[in-house]
């Protein structure tokens, strides 16, 4: 893939791991700017582990990470996400027993640091204008919204940091499709305000009909790259990912 000046996250023979477990063995791949990237592959595959390496939250890791033109594989994942990089999890990872409200507020955790009010006032009035169910369920206890809900909370916390890279692993799972068509329209639309997007999906179809370009990931190691309107075409991935053989 061709992104000379324009490559927001750069990657460099990875490895990443849980002590003598290798999950990623030597990847290489970039995310151009203002694009959205997808990584497809089956559960096991290694993908939340790309994840949590390029965030910060998995120290068993070598290679060359490069965001915004800056090696980040040592840093801490808190500088990480100053720097403009968000992570939204798999599983959400929402905080069950606190408010939808004091969820998205801890999303502002850097700004309330440095005391930047109009900014999180800003980024409040945005998430909720993109969700406007939050604003509804804004003292609602989190835990008690449904799945589709829980996910829109977990993207609208994470963009309370204001990413230029918003990472999300696997954001459809165990939604109903009606709900996914939804969480895939929001993700066309944070990407259509300039957010770059780096998504991990077991939904292949799904993810390859918004990607610019995707990667497939097998135990650990890209085996295919391309366009997603080609890889969506291919008879490989047809076969292996979208039941069409």
């Amino acid at each position: 893939m061709s992104t000379e000046g324009s490559t927001i996250l750069k990657i460099e023979q990875l490895n990443a791991g849980y002590g003598a477990i290798a999950a990623i063995k030597g990847i290489s791949l970039q995310v151009p700017k203002g694009k959205v990237v997808s990584i497809i592959g089956a559960n096991g595959a290694g993908k939340s582990t790309l994840l949590k390496a390029i965030s910060g939250l998995n120290a068993d890791v070598s290679g060359r990470i490069v965001f915004k033109d800056q090696d980040i594989l040592r840093l801490p994942a808190d500088r990480i996400v100053g720097l403009g990089l968000s992570h939204v999890a798999e599983g959400r990872q929402i905080f069950a027993s606190m408010t939808v409200a004091d969820n998205i507020e801890l999303g502002a955790y850097l700004f309330h640091r440095r005391r930047k009010r109009q900014v999180i006032a800003d980024g409040k009035e945005t998430v909720y204008g993109m969700f406007p169910i939050l604003a509804k369920r804004a003292t609602q206890i989190a835990g008690t919204l449904s799945g589709g809900e829980q996910q829109m909370l977990a993207i609208a916390r994470a963009l309370m940091a204001r990413p230029a890279l918003l990472l999300l692993d696997e954001p459809s799972m165990g939604l109903a499709p009606l709900i996914v068509r939804d969480i895939f329209r929001t993700i066309k639309q944070l990407n259509s305000t300039g957010t770059t997007i780096l998504l991990v999906e077991q939904n292949a179809r799904a993810a390859l009909q918004i990607a610019d370009y995707a990667y497939v990931l097998e135990t650990g190691c890209i085996v295919l790259q391309g366009p997603a309107r080609q890889l969506l075409d291919d008879p490989k991935i047809k076969a292996a990912y979208l039941g069409v053989g």
